[in-house]
């Protein structure tokens, strides 16, 4: 078999070990190798001539169509995850991979759609994930038994000064002390508890980085009505392909809550979102009371925080985990998360964070 022959390209194809699919300018199918074959059921001459949106779940058809009309359009490859088998209750996912079909002369003629199933590849990630967090966890421990031992240590003498006193004045002020200090102790564990809910928590929303930024803005805007606190945002239309919502919406949302809590009278909170090579950088910045210096190298650990009780403040309702947990989760996207304040101009957050859009491989000649 000549290697320029069509038979040798066909078979070329059929041998591959993903799914392979090639169609039209109408998005309809006119290639179909033996790997698409097993895993549909359907024969080419079942499915020739049939829109390439009946291959993908409803939930899905949506995106597939545009990515295919923009590969078409702008002869750009691009990629986005698809399941299948929703209804069995344990869906496979798929990388989907679309890219040009063009002519000798330059001329988009089609696209193609390489699949391949990276469920496995997903779960190791998710388990390996799982693992960081849980070491995160553990690092917590000698804090979280410090913090404890104060706690039980300053009840305890509360117990025993007011044991002897037959005063119902210093039993109730024992007693309301000792609520205080167990609301303490529930909101550490209530923090702890928020920044390891992710171990059961499904990860099956996916949505594009545009989408999860307009939900963000829109929610910030409602955090900060009640704190007079104005809002202003720039998005740019960022391409890319899905995220997970349960990773980077707390991600933005904490952080927004940080800056709108330093502005207490009022203020600005400034929203940005751009493109940077194969990155996005979003950018969260407030007009508060800033940071002071000798605090920025420890607002990423945990139980260190500015506000509150443990940062000699005087509301309790802060334990400085809430950027321990961001920073967290930000790593585990693969991105990185950066600090800039001046104390009484303000802070400003910058995340980078991995585009996940534009593959690489070359478009197909005919």
């Amino acid at each position: 078999m000549h290697p320029s022959s069509n038979d040798y390209f066909e078979q070329l194809c059929d041998s591959l070990g993903f799914i392979c699919i090639g169609v039209d300018p109408d998005l309809r199918v006119r290639y179909w190798n033996l790997q698409a074959v097993a895993h549909y059921g359907r024969s080419i001459e079942e499915i020739r001539g049939h829109s390439v949106l009946e291959v993908f779940e409803e939930p899905d058809r949506p995106q597939a169509e545009r990515l295919f009309r923009e590969c078409l359009e702008t002869g750009k490859a691009g990629e986005i995850e698809a399941k299948f088998g929703r209804e069995s209750g344990s869906p496979s996912t798929f990388i989907v991979i679309i890219s040009p079909i063009v002519d000798p002369s330059g001329r988009c003629i089609g696209a193609s759609a390489s699949m391949r199933d990276i469920s496995n590849r997903k779960k190791l990630s998710q388990e390996l994930a799982r693992s960081k967090r849980m070491a995160s966890l553990g690092n917590m421990a000698a804090a979280v038994t410090h913090h404890f031992n104060n706690i039980l240590g300053g009840m305890m003498t509360s117990i025993d000064f007011a044991l002897p006193s037959d005063s119902p004045r210093e039993l109730r002020k024992t007693l309301r002390g000792l609520a205080e200090t167990i609301g303490r102790a529930t909101r550490i564990t209530k923090q702890l508890s928020a920044f390891a809910e992710q171990e059961n928590v499904l990860q099956d929303e996916m949505s594009p980085l545009a989408s999860l930024l307009d939900r963000f803005v829109n929610k910030a805007r409602v955090m900060a009505r009640a704190s007079n606190v104005d809002v202003m945002a720039t998005i740019e239309d960022i391409p890319s392909g899905p995220y997970e919502a349960q990773r980077v919406l707390p991600v933005l949302e904490s952080i927004a809550q940080n800056a709108i809590d330093a502005m207490p009278t009022g203020g600005t909170l400034t929203i940005t979102a751009t493109r940077d090579h194969d990155q996005a950088v979003i950018t969260v910045g407030d007009t508060g009371c800033g940071i002071p210096e000798q605090a920025m190298e420890h607002m990423f650990e945990p139980f260190f925080t500015t506000k509150g009780e443990l940062g000699g403040g005087a509301s309790s309702e802060n334990i400085g985990l809430g950027l321990a947990a961001v920073h967290g989760l930000v790593s585990e996207m693969n991105g990185t998360i950066q600090l800039a304040s001046k104390v009484g101009a303000g802070t400003k957050v910058t995340i980078r964070l991995p585009l996940r859009l534009e593959a690489s491989p070359e478009p197909h000649r005919k």
